[in-house]
């Protein structure tokens, strides 16, 4: 009971702190709480070294340090950045580049799907293509339950409708699109074992989920990315979108994951300090002996 007060107070004051103080505050945190020891400092530095094996190894700390206070801000401005939608979410956006392709994507008539990786701000991203379209997405429940619920809520502050990750919350996408709705998915989250196909990020061999691929063929919905960068110097954020040609679903479900994937990697590469680099990326392979995280 006391820890949860301390919990509900400790978040109701950060929907208060801007970006000013929040990140800040990050920058601290993220050096205490992730040494070069630490699990998630780790799992950066793997990942990083299979991606970019011919960069420094100082260049590999630096970045893996700038990933964690990445991560670190992202939670810590998502109070902020709820409770600030609510009223005027274009006060937290300096730039929005392409902004028209949800418009040009909404007069298909076919629904709209929006990838957005766990890169930047996806917390805002979210929350963004909400307040453009009537916008479903996958929630996976937390196992705090205070912090589910101050979650649950914050996303859908602009009107998202969270389903469940299961079979009824697919079909509850495919009823989105249907009625020419919008919704979010992860396309950078690892499927479990055999659940996915196996394709390429930065030239390692990753698993991916084929659900956008499975979603979209059959009416071929358009495909918006989504990327909301963090500003430096507490300027908010710069949100960049595009559209995927509708060519990928023509592919197989192996190449179209190739095709997502290098979208990503074009993401990530606009600030590669900002993906999230200790999510451990490279699991439940399929025909790789090598597990980069023992």
């Amino acid at each position: 009971m006391i820890i949860s007060t301390i919990q509900k107070i400790s978040l109701f004051i950060l929907s208060f702190c801007g970006l000013s103080i929040t990140h800040r505050l990050a920058n601290i945190l993220a050096i205490i709480l992730f040494s070069r020891k630490s699990k998630k400092y780790i799992v950066a530095q793997k990942n990083l070294k299979a991606c970019f094996p011919n960069k420094s190894k100082e260049w590999i700390n630096q970045i893996a340090k700038d990933s964690l206070k990445e991560y670190t801000k992202s939670l810590l401005e998502a109070p902020f950045l709820y409770r600030v939608s609510q009223k005027n979410i274009s006060s937290l956006i300096n730039k929005v580049h392409n902004e028209q392709v949800i418009d040009e994507c909404e007069k298909q008539n076919k629904g709209i799907i929006f990838m957005t990786p766990h890169h930047g701000s996806w917390e805002l991203s979210g929350l963004f293509v909400a307040s453009k379209i009537k916008t479903f997405s996958m929630f996976k429940p937390l196992r705090n339950e205070v912090i589910n619920d101050f979650v649950y809520k914050g996303r859908a502050a602009q009107g998202a409708t969270l389903v469940e990750t299961n079979n009824s919350g697919v079909k509850a996408l495919l009823r989105a699109l249907k009625n020419n709705f919008g919704i979010g998915i992860l396309p950078d989250h690892t499927p479990k074992l055999n659940q996915g196909v196996m394709s390429r990020f930065y030239g390692v061999p990753v698993n991916t989920a084929t659900l956008i691929h499975k979603l979209g063929k059959k009416n071929k919905v358009p495909i918006v990315y989504i990327f909301a960068e963090r500003l430096s110097g507490f300027r908010g954020f710069d949100l960049h979108l595009g559209i995927i040609d509708k060519k990928v679903y023509e592919l197989s479900e192996f190449e179209s994951a190739d095709i997502l994937n290098e979208k990503i990697e074009y993401l990530v590469n606009k600030n590669i300090s900002q993906y999230l680099w200790s999510y451990e990326r490279f699991r439940n392979r399929t025909g790789v002996s090598e597990n980069i995280y023992n």
